[in-house]
């Protein structure tokens, strides 16, 4: 297995800045919520020690997110609420509740593609473990009763599972919700550049320092240090979701950690789906949906939504290919030769 750690580490997609005289960054990197977080503030009239103090009460707010969404914490909210909400209802705290919302929204928007109660058969496969495996089969057919967002009840302050065995896990999600909240917080504080980078997922806002100057670069998903392409981006989110992110090999298969919730396994249509909308939470829940539909169903899907644009690398006769909505593709530039090798299909 590619070690949990060495894969998280990874950064996906990245923002580069040319080079300018008047841009003067102020940053902070930090392990959290399972991988590299980095804030980058661009702002003039204020000092490096006053944007360091917005930097620092942005990372408080992303930690308090993840003290509440992060499953392998029993002393998290989410681990409670699997834990009992099928016995009674339980009172959820107004930060998770948000994110509820807009989970059974995305569920609902994308027919379960991305369904926040995958929780039931994603244990089954055990990718946080040092040993991940296939999971019996007939275990997978009895857990698939379990997935289903329509399982979950919500009201103003509480949830409520209909059946036990629902696990709501919402690793497709929180990350999102919690890049939007630091950047609340950094706008609040008065500084209106800035870019908040989560393993990948990432939200930017911009002003004349850096308008038309911040490059996203797409990872290659079979060639570590590689480029597929990259476009610019002034003010919105991308996040992307790729079969190489946390992924193990049994009998010279690739299994990784995009599950379809429809059948339990991984989804095979793409090898990684880049999608930029205005915020990170839906960028994070589309990502993920995109890429259990697949290439054809995925930009169907996308040029009915507006205001979401993405990028789509599939595998097609040993080869990677590419689509993309419309508006990315005017302005994505792909690196010279990025499809010039051959891979296994897998």
């Amino acid at each position: 297995m590619k070690k949990l750690a060495a894969s998280l580490l990874i950064v996906l997609v990245f923002a580069q800045c040319q080079k300018s005289e008047k841009l003067h960054p102020v940053s902070q990197t930090r392990i959290l919520m399972d991988t590299i977080v980095q804030i980058v503030l661009y702002q003039s009239g204020k000092t490096d020690e006053q944007l360091q103090k917005i930097i620092n009460q942005a990372f408080k707010r992303m930690e308090q997110i993840d003290s509440l969404t992060n499953n392998y914490s029993d002393s998290s909210q989410i681990s409670f609420i699997n834990k009992n909400a099928s016995l009674h209802s339980v009172v959820v705290d107004s930060s998770l509740m948000s994110i509820l919302r807009l989970g059974k929204k995305m569920s609902h928007t994308t027919n379960g593609d991305f369904d926040m109660t995958i929780g039931a058969i994603k244990d089954l496969w055990q990718f946080q473990s040092e040993h991940p495996h296939v999971p019996d089969s007939n275990s997978i057919k009895y857990n698939l009763k379990f997935i289903n967002y329509n399982l979950v009840e919500l009201d103003d302050k509480e949830i409520k599972f209909k059946k036990s065995g629902v696990n709501l896990d919402l690793g497709g999600i929180a990350k999102g919700y919690a890049i939007d909240e630091a950047i609340r917080i950094i706008k609040q504080a008065g500084v209106s550049d800035a870019m908040v980078n989560a393993g990948g997922d990432l939200r930017a806002i911009c002003s004349d320092l850096t308008r038309g100057k911040r490059n996203i670069w797409v990872q290659h998903p079979r060639m570590h240090g590689k480029f597929v392409g990259h476009f610019q981006l002034d003010e919105a989110s991308v996040a992307t979701s790729g079969d190489y992110e946390r992924y193990f090999f049994q009998d010279s298969v690739r299994y990784h950690h995009i599950l379809d919730p429809k059948t339990g396994y991984p989804a095979r249509k793409c090898v990684s789906v880049t999608v930029v909308t205005k915020y990170a939470m839906e960028a994070d829940a589309l990502a993920t949906a995109i890429f259990v539909m697949g290439p054809e169903r995925g930009m169907v899907f996308v040029n009915n939504l507006p205001d979401v644009q993405a990028l789509i690398i599939y595998q097609q006769n040993n080869k990677l290919k590419a689509v993309g909505s419309t508006q990315l593709m005017k302005k994505f530039r792909f690196s010279k030769n990025w499809n010039s090798g051959h891979f296994f299909k897998d």
